[in-house]
């Protein structure tokens, strides 16, 4: 007869492929980390390079004092993005941008600590932080690639490979010759070229040269600017009931979206005190015709998207684990109407407008369980998303 074959003596001798299969049922990189720290043969046998692709990690949610903060509420140990000389940072992804006290620029991971300074950005930012900054690809898949800010006045933007050359400031032509200089919505890359989105949701697209440069005649609107779309929309029934509406523009599995975000808020209220978002309408960017034009969809292909102002991204719902739900928006409350702690009147709470918006029956559900806010809302800060790129 057969000897059995011989079975693991110890936790240390679990196989390779249980430790992958563990690895793939764990939602949370800061879990996958912690099981790869166990002991030596698990930090072996957990490789990523010897199993299949891991799903994405779900998303943690960055703090302004600089703490990230898991889904399960519980802090990431990791080096502090707020050291002693940065003024502050806005989130980029799996990165933080950071802004001196000297008006100096960098872009810092905050789970390796390591930093990559940005000194021609820094007369672009001079005076404070911008709304929005974005990359054309990961930084640990291009050895430069661009950085793109919004200007604080919403007017124009910087742009700047991430190591060479100079950066350029642009400026987008007014929709007619006699009116304002045309405000910037948001930002996207998009097929190797720059987009931006106008409040009245027109499309500028920035052509980029071989060296990622670009000089402003190469600037066109791929659709117009629809001068009848406001910011706030008064509700004829109930006339003391207004709407906020933001306009978010994303690139989600091959498509360009613009997503509409309706928020109610009472007329005597101040913005940002009582936001309510209240629905989402999208629209895919048709660029096969001239001028192109946005085309209403309504589901997004199986993705799901997580929206805010400073960070939006767009993920496979079928790839990610822990609960990620397919056609879903996951949503953040506005992050410039919610002070820091410093301030003195009372600070908005950072969970206040942030929910799940399911775009096939329209219904909104709580981002994060009761329980596990109580770690977020204790800031009293603005919180963000921030994706952490498998170690």
């Amino acid at each position: 007869m057969e000897m059995a074959a011989a079975l693991p003596s110890s936790w240390d001798e679990l196989p390779p492929d249980l430790l992958g299969l563990v690895l793939h049922s764990l939602p949370s990189l800061a879990d996958r980390v912690r099981l790869r720290a166990v002991c030596r043969p698990w930090r072996a046998g957990a490789h990523p390079q010897r199993h299949k692709p891991l799903p994405p990690p779900l998303p943690w949610l960055a703090v302004r004092d600089g703490t990230l903060v898991d889904l399960h509420g519980a802090p990431i140990r990791c080096a502090p993005i707020l050291r002693d000389g940065v003024f502050g940072y806005l989130a980029v992804d799996n990165l933080a941008f950071l802004v001196s006290n000297d008006g100096g620029c960098s872009l810092r991971n905050p789970l390796s600590g390591q930093t990559l300074p940005l000194p021609k950005l820094a007369p672009a930012v001079s005076g404070g932080l911008r709304a929005k900054v974005i990359l054309s690809s990961p930084i640990e898949l291009t050895p430069d690639p661009l950085v793109a800010i919004i200007i604080r006045d919403g007017c124009s933007l910087a742009i700047s490979p991430s190591k060479d050359h100079d950066a350029i400031g642009i400026s987008l032509p007014p929709e007619r010759p006699e009116s304002l200089p045309t405000r910037i919505s948001d930002i996207v890359f998009f097929h190797r070229e720059l987009y931006a989105l106008t409040v009245y949701e027109g499309l500028h697209v920035i052509k980029l040269d071989v060296d990622g440069l670009c000089e402003p005649n190469f600037i066109h609107q791929s659709i117009a600017d629809d001068l009848k779309q406001q910011e706030i929309y008064f509700e004829v029934a109930r006339p003391d009931s207004k709407y906020l509406v933001m306009r978010y523009v994303a690139q989600s599995n091959g498509r360009l979206l613009m997503v509409r975000r309706w928020m109610s808020f009472p007329q005597k209220a101040r913005l940002g005190d009582h936001d309510k978002t209240v629905r989402f309408e999208v629209f895919e960017a048709d660029l096969t015709s001239t001028p192109g034009k946005w085309t209403k969809v309504e589901s997004l292909g199986g993705q799901a998207l997580f929206l805010g102002s400073q960070c939006t991204k767009s993920v496979p719902a079928s790839q990610c684990s822990g609960g990620i739900q397919e056609d879903c928006i996951y949503f953040m409350h506005r992050f410039f109407d919610n002070p820091c702690k410093e301030y003195i009147r009372q600070c908005v709470d950072p969970l206040g407008d942030c929910g799940v918006y399911n775009m096939r029956d329209g219904k909104i559900m709580p981002l994060l369980p009761e329980v596990v806010m109580a770690e977020p809302q204790s800031k009293r800060q603005f919180l963000t998303w921030f994706f952490p790129a498998e170690a």
